[in-house]
C-alpha cells in the first residue's frame, strides 16, 4: 500500500537538507578548524538555518553569482534540467574586504556564529562583487 502525502513537493522536486549527522559533527568541526573563518551576523546565521533545513531548496548554500543574477533579474532560478523555480529573493553571504583577504585562494571556509562557535562550512566558495 502506498500513502501519498497531500504536501506539495519542494521547489526543484527534492528537499535539500544540509544538516550534518550527529556522528560526523566532531570530524567536520575539526576539519573546519583548519579553514579560514567567516564571522556571521545574526541575520546571516538565520539564513544558514533556512538553507540548512531545506527551506530554500533547491539551494545547496548561498547563491553563486549566476544564481544571484537570475534571482535578481528574473525572480527565478533555472535548474540544470531546464525547469524554473521561484526564487525572488537573493540569498547571499556578504563579506568585507578584510574577510576576502583572509579567505585568499582557499576554496573552503568555516562559518562562525556571532558568539564565536563554528556552526558550518562552505565548500568551493565563489566570491563575486555585487556592485556592478
Amino acid at each position: 500500500m502506498t500513502v501519498k502525502s497531500s504536501l506539495i513537493d519542494p521547489d526543484g522536486g527534492e528537499l535539500v537538507e544540509l544538516i550534518v549527522p550527529e556522528s560526523e559533527i566532531g570530524a567536520k568541526r575539526a576539519e573546519s578548524e583548519t579553514m579560514p573563518k567567516v564571522k556571521l551576523t545574526k541575520i546571516d546565521l538565520e539564513w544558514v538555518h533556512v538553507i540548512s533545513e531545506g527551506w530554500a531548496s533547491p539551494l545547496k548554500g548561498f547563491m553563486r553569482e549566476d544564481e544571484y543574477l537570475q534571482s535578481l533579474h528574473f525572480n527565478s532560478l533555472r535548474l540544470k534540467n531546464g525547469t524554473f523555480v521561484n526564487m525572488s529573493l537573493p540569498i547571499v553571504l556578504a563579506i568585507d574586504e578584510e574577510t576576502k583577504e583572509q579567505i585568499g585562494s582557499s576554496k573552503n571556509v568555516a562559518l562562525v556564529s556571532p558568539q564565536g562557535d563554528i556552526i558550518g562550512s562552505l565548500r568551493s566558495v565563489e566570491i563575486y562583487n555585487l556592485e556592478n
